[in-house]
């Protein structure tokens, strides 16, 4: 990959595009949003600085709790500016209007990516990152750089694991864990006999999960180069994929009506309606807030693998405190505190009380950690599964610079194979066309 290309026309024309957006909404955001309008706030008599954090987590007056406790001369203004796609366009906002920008913002790996090529990130390298950066797992490392830069924090990984019901397998004639994907289809299989209408997983087409599962099988069907932008869905790992997904589509063996986070969702992960969930392994804290009849019942493994002995992964969920342009010089220096802080040192802790994952080494090598029993869990050693998932997942995978938009266009042509009107092969493949002619309107240099 070369460096980001910093004044190219073409850069423009995509900062030109985004700025579309602005002028339908930017009346509206600076008049109903709080968070676009008014400064960022000042450094004020007494000498301390007052920071901006947007951000989407519930708990994070706990992280600044304990933060401003041990950094007087720091105050932090947390900003909810809406979640994913939400916060991304009050960004792009903000940052068009040139006011308003918040001095640090949680983004998605995948959003780090798209707001760093578009130049709108300062590098983490320029405040001292390069001291500690080998201190956070590869995949983490990866998340946060484009063309080897680093423009985030990594606060929180989502290596994919496999939760499972043992007592729903356990009636289903399933004694043990399916490690490969031959006998996690089997497994569907005995699970689809059971009385009921109970089901191995559930999966509607949502591109987030989708892209987990290419990860996890090793395809790449993502390039990026500075602004040129590679997209195939035709490669033999897609088709790996497919060819296993596909058939447990056909013969029914997927819940494909029953919508993620949906009340219907939980209700049927806690009635064994839905006896496994492939998902990042910040699940647990969820499950554990919101599933109350299966406690104990449920454990956790390592993703199916396509051969056995493998141990190939993928990643879903997760995120960086990133520090946008065009704030004050010195506001960023705080912000870089607060945000090393957050990832590496004080607010490790207050993560893992949280039931976090941060992706540093340290912790998933810590003998405490790892051998920490959870009583949802059956009293199984979770971190254990969870730490070896961290370190297997590949760092090959590239996202798109535009992958929040990716994923929320995913339904329009994976969701028709959902209801048997095109083979899910087929629909990826029309994907991919859909995402190269957004990547060329948007100026990028698309093959």
């Amino acid at each position: 990959m070369s460096r980001p290309l910093r004044q190219a026309s073409h850069l423009s024309r995509i900062r030109t595009a985004a700025a579309t957006a602005v002028a339908l909404s930017l009346i509206a955001a600076a008049t109903g949003c709080g968070s676009i309008s008014g400064a960022n706030g000042e450094q004020n008599s007494s000498g301390t600085t007052e920071i901006t954090l947007w951000t989407w987590q519930s708990t994070i007056n706990d992280f600044v709790t304990a933060f401003e406790k041990n950094h007087p001369n720091i105050k932090v203004k947390v900003t909810n500016a809406g979640a994913n796609e939400d916060e991304y366009m009050q960004l792009t906002n903000a940052i068009n209007a040139g006011r308003g920008i918040p001095d640090v913002v949680y983004l998605d790996y995948n959003a780090v990516h798209q707001f760093a090529i578009s130049d709108q990130l300062r590098s983490m390298n320029d405040y001292g990152f390069s001291k500690i950066r080998g201190d956070f797992t590869k995949a983490a490392q990866n998340n946060v750089s484009v063309s080897g830069e680093p423009y985030g924090l990594p606060i929180s990984s989502g290596p994919m694991v496999m939760f499972y019901n043992q007592d729903v397998l356990a009636k289903a004639g399933v004694t043990s864990a399916p490690t490969t994907w031959d006998e996690y289809r089997t497994a569907a299989q005995k699970v689809a006999a059971l009385p009921g209408s109970a089901h191995i997983t559930n999966d509607t087409g949502d591109g987030g999960f989708i892209t987990s599962m290419l990860w996890q099988a090793g395809a790449q069907p993502f390039n990026v180069d500075g602004t040129t932008v590679s997209v195939n869905f035709s490669g033999k790992n897609v088709k790996k994929f497919t060819g296993m997904w596909q058939p447990m589509l056909d013969d029914n063996l997927i819940d494909t009506s029953t919508t993620g986070w949906s009340d219907e969702w939980w209700r049927k992960l806690d009635d064994g309606s839905i006896a496994t969930l492939l998902t990042g392994a910040w699940m647990v804290s969820s499950m554990q807030k919101n599933l109350s009849q299966t406690k104990g019942s449920w454990r956790i493994a390592p993703m199916p693998q396509y051969a056995a002995g493998e141990h190939a992964n993928g990643e879903n969920g997760g995120g960086a405190l990133a520090l946008p342009k065009g704030t004050d010089d010195a506001k960023a220096k705080a912000a870089y505190e607060f945000a090393e802080w957050f990832a590496h040192d004080g607010g490790v802790k207050v993560n893992l009380a949280q039931g976090g994952l941060p992706p540093l080494n340290s912790v998933l090598s810590d003998s405490d950690w790892l051998n920490e029993k959870d009583a949802f869990f059956g009293g199984q050693a979770t971190h254990q599964v969870i730490a070896k998932a961290s370190k297997d997942v590949s760092t090959k995978f590239e996202y798109l610079p535009y992958m929040a938009y990716a994923n929320s266009i995913a339904v329009d042509s994976i969701g028709q194979a959902y209801h048997g009107k095109i083979t899910l092969q087929n629909a990826l493949v029309q994907w991919g066309d859909s995402l190269k002619t957004y990547g060329q309107q948007e100026g990028f240099t698309v093959k």
